[in-house]
């Protein structure tokens, strides 16, 4: 009997964690390889209260982290107003004279568990390596 009552309690307790994930395509723990050495995946995660403000995170985001990569320094406010600017699969860093290419290419939302009528936005991207060099992103069917 103390076993039954055990194995509910757990099943009640990490149903809820398990239905969370149950639908996530493999892309949002499982980066795929890329094809060629001229970009890698990166993979972000952002929520709002919309699907526009969570994408706007999930944009800047990738744009933070791919400038730290290289080691581009750009300041907070130059990024934002880049980000207001133009949200476009190709970025001029103005700070840097830079062009890093982002290619986005799988998204996958689903309501935030935090915010209510909110979103969570994961979004695949292909980034380049270095800026300022030719990349050849090829095209990804799997976005399941």
């Amino acid at each position: 009997m103390k076993t039954r009552f055990i194995i509910i309690t757990m099943v009640a307790l990490l149903s809820p964690a398990f239905m969370w994930a149950l639908g996530e395509p493999s892309w949002v723990k499982h980066l795929p390889k890329p094809n060629n050495d001229t970009y890698y995946y990166r993979v972000t995660k952002a929520e709002g209260k919309t699907y526009e403000e969570a994408y706007t995170k999930a944009f800047s985001m990738a744009i933070l982290e791919s400038q730290w990569k290289i080691g581009v320094k750009v300041n907070k406010s130059d990024n934002l107003q880049t980000i207001e600017e133009t949200i476009t699969s190709d970025l001029n860093l103005r700070g840097s004279n830079m062009n890093l290419p982002l290619n986005k290419v799988c998204e996958y939302e689903k309501a935030s568990p935090n915010i209510s009528n909110g979103v969570v936005l994961y979004i695949l991207w292909q980034v380049a390596r270095y800026g300022n060099v030719k990349v050849e992103f090829e095209e990804y069917l799997n976005c399941e």
